[in-house]
């Protein structure tokens, strides 16, 4: 058979990745249109013809993805905050509940008013990217230890005509020279990884390390965030940190005791405390 069609081959896709993922037709879907250069929505127009070495060619990246591998670093691409962005093995896949980071942070800023944010991790800059789209009145510092994370976000910053963001190379707060932020956000890594299962540790064995696994289960990065981040904040200022479900009364004792106030923590939509924020005294 020198010629297939794609309505066989999305039959045939969905029924083989149904062992390992809640989504094999729309996952099959994304792969296809990869291929073909296509939307998800012309699949349900027409039913396509597609060539033998097509059709090999959507059957070895189904292969890949049996195995393991992320569909988004597959397809090279993650929507987040109804963006597309371009992703790959050197920066964390961008997860829904961070959207909360985003949420949370907009909702205490005015549009008019010119605000001083730092971002600590920004991986591939969907977050940073996500805050200067809906305010472009925000001056953002964005920064990452990884020179090839930096590189994508930079990347993804243009691809959307960003350009109220400076990314700089820091551990954390290390070239930070500033002291002046009107809001700090991270997304740190908060994963405690002896606490993982065998198919957790399988399901995440794509991504950097050094973006999932923190020390001293998982709290190593939020301890360091949580007592440096006063230094850099103005009077008022704001820390808003995402952190994993079990984590919420550590991030707030260690905000009380760092001087913060207004401490809250915020849900997930599997109401699972996910983002804690705190405030810098006026008499700090």
């Amino acid at each position: 058979m020198d010629n297939f069609t794609s309505d066989l081959m999305l039959d045939e896709a969905t029924d083989f990745l149904s062992k390992i993922t809640k989504n094999p037709r729309l996952e099959s879907e994304v792969l296809l249109a990869k291929i073909l250069d296509k939307e998800r929505e012309d699949f349900y127009k027409s039913n396509i013809l597609v060539d033998a070495a097509t059709y090999q060619h959507f059957r070895n990246l189904l292969k890949i993805r049996h195995q393991g591998k992320p569909i988004a670093y597959i397809v090279g691409k993650k929507e987040f905050w109804s963006l597309s962005f371009k992703i790959n093995e050197h920066v964390l896949i961008p997860r829904p509940e961070t959207e909360y980071l985003v949420e949370c942070c907009l909702s205490l800023m005015q549009e008019t008013n010119s605000y001083k944010l730092l971002e600590l991790g920004t991986g591939s800059g969907v977050i940073s990217i996500a805050l200067a789209k809906e305010n472009p009145n925000l001056e953002i510092t964005a920064v990452d230890i990884s020179l090839k994370a930096l590189e994508l976000a930079n990347e993804n910053a243009l691809s959307h005509n960003i350009n109220n963001i400076v990314f700089k190379k820091s551990n954390w707060f290390e070239n930070i020279t500033e002291q002046d932020f009107d809001f700090i956000i991270s997304n740190p890594p908060y994963v405690d990884k002896t606490q993982l299962t065998k198919k957790e540790m399988i399901n995440l064995k794509y991504e950097p390390e050094i973006a999932l696994f923190s020390m001293d289960s998982g709290k190593s990065a939020l301890l360091h965030i949580i007592h440096k981040s006063h230094l850099f904040l103005n009077q008022g200022g704001t820390l808003i940190t995402e952190h994993s479900y079990n984590q919420k009364e550590f991030c707030q004792n260690q905000m009380q005791k760092q001087g913060f106030i207004n401490i809250k923590t915020f849900d997930d939509l599997s109401s699972h405390p996910r983002v804690s924020m705190g405030s810098k005294s006026n008499y700090g």
